[in-house]
């Protein structure tokens, strides 16, 4: 996929940073040039104020990327800022700045009343990325790899697919 989908500039992040916490833009400079930033923004959050506060701390594990909603961060595990593939990466940080804008408009974004692939809070961050690896070109097998994580079996990931699909209807292709 990696090399059949070439990123725009605005989608290449940025390598080589040490473990550390940084500014949202130092890993996706012209970010703000993705289309997906119109999905993001809100008349509560501006897509201003959002990029420039949110942050990002890279640190040692084995996880991937997730909010530490305390902090609030993108924590994202240095195993895959370093080897994850590029396209992957990308979709997972502005999904997780969707969760960055929910937590500013203070929302729950752990609501443990739905399950995961039912949350709406999940079901949005998937639907901004998934919107956009379909403007980049993913086909559905890639985007269901995407989705696919060890934590939900695949008629889980199914699931998801089809809530993100009623999210795009329901809200509008972009």
């Amino acid at each position: 996929m990696e090399d059949r989908i070439t990123l725009p500039e605005y989608a290449r992040v940025i390598k080589g940073l040490p473990c550390g916490e940084y500014p949202y833009l130092s890993l996706l400079p012209f970010v703000v040039l993705s289309p997906a930033m119109q999905r993001i923004y809100t008349q509560s959050v501006s897509l201003v104020t959002l990029l420039n506060s949110a942050r990002i701390r890279i640190e040692a594990g084995d996880h991937y990327v997730w909010v530490d909603d305390q902090a609030p961060a993108i924590v994202l595990a240095e195993h895959y800022y370093r080897r994850g593939n590029p396209l992957d990466l990308y979709l997972d940080l502005i999904h997780e700045l969707v969760h960055l804008r929910q937590l500013a408009e203070g929302k729950n974004i752990w609501d443990r009343h739905f399950p995961y692939v039912d949350r709406p809070t999940e079901i949005e961050g998937y639907a901004v990325a998934i919107e956009e690896a379909l403007r980049l070109g993913m086909t559905e097998s890639e985007i269901i790899a995407h989705l696919s994580n060890p934590w939900m079996t695949h008629v889980e990931v199914l699931r998801l697919r089809e809530n993100i699909d009623r999210f795009l209807r329901d809200h509008g292709a972009l």
